[in-house]
């Protein structure tokens, strides 16, 4: 965040400027900063805190007449977490509505709720019905809620669930109760989560009235397992004086899903209470090739209403829309050039998609009528029938270029809002630290390639962010905000940097002998700490490098122990690699994943379904679905 000082209209240079998150208890890089000759101060980075909403920012300086107040809006990560809102156990007479209308309520990792949802309600015991539509969307609160639940004509238990793709499903039980008999309803203990093989934390209980409403003490009531393989202790036990009879302990089965427990007692309907088993330990990828005889795609994203748009580097853009399985050209533009390592690159989805329909790609570029090529990020308009764009807007040109060589070339929305690019040094030695180049760098945009506060200052290009890259390939964002580069290095390395504002990756393949030659395959370390020793420490190097590509941080409890994890694509080594984070974001361990194939992989993405979708880099590459098993 930039804030200029000013006397009489004029700037004032060397003016302390003090900055203070004061809502959403986020941090900035730097909380005091001086003014330079042009008046402007930075805070560097300002990372919003982890609640949605708005956030602010102060700046104040001595002598200012008041302080400034900034402020930005945090807006949830990818959806991950269920449960339920409302109606969670309840009892009503046979063939009524319930009173409480179940209600499902979806989060993302922090606990945000998660709007404009499409969830599916579906009847699965007891005969009832849904009364209206048997679909409803998350509201501001992230709560989607049944327009009402029918329970059957006969007395005993129904269920319901609750269900968005990906994430887990959440079940409501209900009584069916005959009136004027006794009846036994659920008091507690419903609709829970743990891990596989361990206790619930609360013990389910059930509650036996007579049909005056009045609780029966004495009654014998049996807890049984009937899904997912656990076990109870004290499992006959006899209600109490306010009629409630509770198991001594339910442990889940061995086995990630849905588990059921049974109570009954004598005549009375039966109950069932559901509990949802969370696996640990690292899963098994299932692959699907969803597409395939594909010549190098290189990035692929998708919409929110459910296309995949993918990349060849050969020129094309292509697209399967929504609920198809086919994929077509969707355009190839005229000036496109594709040599060696370069041409159509990486593509980003504009995030309000919904209403501008815009999409953006980095690719070489040679206009009708010139000579020159160089990189060029381009935006465009995707029409609505998927077979062409219009509006073509080339936002930031000039990206260095040299023969297709080291390109870098991968595009991703932050959680700034922001345009993020990679661009590589081209194997010219001098670009990396040339701070007027935008080769070597991560550049960032706006979305109508306009330059955003918290860039590098003057005389660095207004549109950098950080410098001194080789051919970074992989950018991904955790759900802190932080940004990840995962670069392509030389003989020497691969490397993973969490990056800051303003910050050098010491990369600097110039000849030590003083000619121009490239020295960036001669044991030339990617992060250079004896000429830059505060260059931005790598997070993970990978020795003897294996040609490290596009990267995604995995999100859901469908990865299990890979949740919050760094999955990292590699071209030579044919691989994945799964990089867990500590807090601070420093590695804690990073192990190679067992592909159902090897292949170079060129891109990950995780798709809106919570699955890992790869393109693998050769003349007939395809593009895959990795289920977590």
């Amino acid at each position: 965040m930039r804030v200029s000082v000013e006397r009489n209209g004029q700037p004032v240079s060397g003016a302390t400027v003090n900055f203070t998150p004061t809502t959403g208890s986020g941090n900035v890089q730097f909380t005091a900063a001086m003014t330079g000759a042009d008046g402007i101060a930075s805070s560097g980075t300002w990372t919003l805190g982890l609640r949605v909403g708005t956030h602010t920012l102060t700046a104040t300086s001595l002598g200012a007449t008041a302080p400034l107040s900034i402020s930005a809006t945090a807006t949830p990560n990818a959806p991950i977490r269920t449960s339920a809102a409302a109606g969670a156990s309840q009892s009503a007479p046979v063939n009524t509505t319930v009173a409480i209308a179940p209600a499902m309520r979806i989060t993302d990792r922090h606990d945000n709720p998660v709007a404009g949802l499409s969830v599916t309600f579906l009847v699965l015991e007891g005969n009832g019905s849904i009364t209206g539509s048997a679909t409803a969307v998350t509201d501001a609160m992230g709560v989607a809620t049944v327009s009402g639940w029918r329970l059957g004509a006969t007395p005993g238990l129904n269920r319901l669930r609750a269900e968005y793709p990906g994430i887990p499903p959440v079940e409501f039980a209900a009584t069916g109760t005959a009136v004027g008999m006794d009846a036994m309803t659920i008091h507690e203990g419903n609709l829970q989560t743990a891990n596989v093989s361990s206790p619930l934390s609360v013990r389910p209980a059930v509650r036996i009235v007579d049909g005056q409403s009045m609780p029966i003490a004495g009654r014998s009531v049996t807890f049984s397992v009937v899904a997912g393989g656990g076990t109870v202790t004290m499992a006959t036990v006899n209600t109490d004086a306010q009629g409630i009879a509770r198991v001594g302990e339910w442990r889940l089965g061995p086995t990630a899903g849905m588990n059921r427990l049974r109570a009954t007692s004598g005549t009375l309907p039966a109950v069932e209470f559901t509990a949802t088993a969370l696996a640990t330990g690292a899963p098994t990828l299932l692959r699907t090739v969803l597409h395939q005889n594909l010549a190098r795609p290189w990035d692929l994203a998708f919409t929110p209403d459910g296309a995949m748009i993918f990349t060849l580097r050969g020129g094309d853009i292509r697209v399967v829309p929504p609920g198809q399985t086919t994929h077509q050209l969707l355009h190839r533009p005229a000036d496109v050039i594709a040599q060696d390592q370069s041409g159509m690159l990486g593509i980003a989805i504009d995030p309000d998609w919904a209403n501008e329909r815009f999409i953006y790609v980095f690719m070489a570029s040679r206009p009708q009528g010139t000579t020159t090529t160089d990189n060029r990020v381009v935006r465009f308009r995707v029409n609505a029938t998927w077979n062409g764009v219009t509006d073509r807007q080339d936002l930031l040109t000039g990206i260095a270029y040299t023969g297709g060589a080291h390109s870098g070339g991968r595009l991703r929305f932050g959680p700034d809002g922001h345009l993020w690019i990679t661009t590589g040094d081209n194997r010219l030695p001098r670009v990396p630290q040339d701070r007027n180049s935008l080769g070597s760098k991560v550049l960032r945009i706006t979305k109508t390639g306009q330059i955003p506060t918290g860039n590098m200052p003057s005389p660095a290009r207004p549109s950098i962010y950080a410098f001194g890259f080789r051919n970074p390939q992989g950018l991904a964002f955790r759900a802190n905000g932080d940004a990840y580069t995962c670069e392509h290095g030389p003989n020497a390395d691969d490397e993973v940097t969490r990056l800051v504002a303003g910050g050098n990756a010491g990369w600097d393949p110039v000849d030590p002998n003083g000619s121009q030659t490239y020295w960036g395959y001669n044991g030339t370390v990617m992060t250079d700490l004896t000429k830059f020793p505060t260059a931005m420490r790598p997070t993970w190097a990978l020795a003897d490098s294996m040609g490290m590509s596009g990267c995604t941080f995995l999100s859901g409890t469908q990865w299990r122990d890979w949740d919050g994890a760094l999955a990292v694509g590699i071209l030579g080594g044919e691989r994945i690699y799964i990089l867990r984070l500590n807090q601070a974001g420093d590695m804690l361990t990073h192990t190679p994943v067992n592909l159902p194939q090897n292949a170079r992989i060129r891109s990950l993405v995780q798709g809106p379904d919570g699955f890992l979708y790869a393109a693998t880099d050769s003349d007939s590459g395809q593009i895959w679905r990795l289920t977590p098993q």
